[in-house]
């Protein structure tokens, strides 16, 4: 790390945003560790209802780890591959937080783990397809990670950003991976920037982690890809912002990274692939961030897909009964109202309160903090007066294009007004293109 950043600190992008009390004691010093399957698996057949898939065992069928049992249905999808190995005893369908319910096969793993023999070939002109039969996805917006490079190799960008930007509160998955694996993410990163033709490689993690700053920037000694240690004022995650911050380039309202030449990728989908491309391994697991104070073993923990919420929570113990459950953080997550719901390939956390604060909300007081905080400056205030109108002119839709969805306003929001949700309410009704501000594309 150079002396320079030492000295001034880290570079500062957008106005707005907020400092967060992170609550990551719990698990950002521990290990990553392994759930090993025993119950059965309710494996999803496919990521997302927009990914079709064509399912390939039955039930009786034994499988190994790693085996696909559904294979991809045209471009817009990825293949699907078993956890462990055992028998195939039902194909039924399974909650998910994000997509509702999807078909599955349940796996009744023998508790031998045995896997799929390694197929690895090391053909360049192939990397797009390994990505697509070995399941590899952008988490946000959820997409194959494949389709991501195509849009942007169409688009002809000329910047990668690669993003380990964790700053809402207590998730870990990245800071965990990145201490333990950084030199294959990096090894990764300059694949994928081969791949895209780019310029210019970014790799972004927040400064405030000096020791992996310092590690990662040992590690990129020698390569083409500049280190980028950033604010944790939350939501620099959002990748809109990191293209403000690094490139100083401003994504136009309902737009994307690709419409100003550049594409932002996130940490889980460099893991995801370099697995794929350097180790012949499927997407059979989720790195995921277990916390909340109503769990006793807090932590990251590597958690097959297919395992419900109650069955991990059941592995990480708990210390009091749970009255919220959240997929994803705290800011924005999903409530969970059903225990059977399943990890999936795109989980990055789950979290447990026993205690929950009890809402009221009240008429707005016109505090002016949401106006304040918003990273992007819109008048989250003024927005939520869309609920009850039948329309809404073109400016006023450019504003809700241009929300990040990041909820820092219901956050601050002294009334404790829903800000966040009435406002995504509004722009499903009024815009005809829908969000896409929390991911890479």
């Amino acid at each position: 790390m150079s002396l320079l950043l030492n000295l001034l600190g880290p570079r500062e992008g957008f106005e707005g945003g907020l400092f967060l009390p992170d609550f990551k004691q719990a698990t950002s010093r521990r290990p990553i560790e392994n759930v090993v399957a025993r119950d059965p698996l309710r494996v999803p057949l496919q990521v997302s209802r927009t990914m079709p898939t064509k399912p390939e065992v039955a039930v009786g069928d034994s499988v190994l780890r790693g085996q696909r049992i559904a294979a991809l249905v045209g471009t817009a999808s990825v293949s699907v591959h078993a956890p462990t190995s055992g028998r195939v005893v039902e194909i039924d369908r399974v909650w998910t937080a994000r997509e509702g319910f999807l078909p599955c096969a349940v796996i009744e793993p023998d508790g031998r783990d045995t896997a799929a023999p390694c197929n690895r070939t090391w053909s360049e002109e192939s990397m797009v397809l390994q990505l697509a039969e070995h399941g590899v996805i952008v988490p946000a917006p959820l997409m194959p990670a494949h389709e991501l490079i195509r849009q942007a190799t169409q688009a002809g960008v000329t910047d990668l950003i690669v993003s380990a930007m964790e700053t809402e509160p207590y998730l870990t998955s990245d800071l965990r991976t990145l201490v333990e694996q950084h030199g294959r993410f990096l090894d990764m990163t300059g694949e994928l920037a081969d791949a895209l033709g780019v310029h210019h490689v970014y790799f972004a993690l927040p400064y405030r982690h000096r020791r992996v700053v310092k590690r990662v920037c040992a590690e990129a000694a020698g390569r083409h890809i500049e280190i980028s240690p950033l604010s944790d004022r939350y939501p620099q995650c959002q990748p809109n912002l990191l293209v403000k911050t690094i490139l100083d380039r401003e994504v136009p309202p309902g737009g994307t990274p690709l419409d100003v030449e550049a594409v932002v990728v996130p940490l889980t989908t460099i893991r995801m692939a370099a697995d794929a491309v350097f180790s012949d391994r499927p997407v059979t697991h989720a790195i995921v961030t277990v916390a909340g104070d109503a769990v006793e073993h807090a932590g990251t923990y590597r958690v097959p897909i297919g395992t419900s919420v109650r069955q991990l929570a059941d592995r990480v113990g708990l210390l009091a009964p749970v009255r919220q459950a959240v997929w994803g953080g705290p800011l924005t997550g999903i409530a969970l109202t059903r225990d059977e719901t399943v990890i999936s390939a795109d989980t990055a956390a789950i979290l447990l309160f026993s205690q929950v604060h009890a809402t009221n909300p009240v008429p707005c007081i016109r505090c002016g903090w949401c106006v304040e905080d918003c990273p992007v400056g819109l008048d989250p205030a003024a927005l939520v007066q869309l609920e009850p109108a039948s329309s809404a002119d073109e400016q006023t839709k450019a504003h809700l294009k241009t929300c990040l969805d990041c909820g820092l306003c219901s956050y601050v929001c002294p009334a404790t007004l829903p800000l966040a949700a009435t406002i995504h309410r509004a722009r499903e009704r009024f815009c005809t293109t829908s969000s896409h501000s929390s991911g890479g594309a």
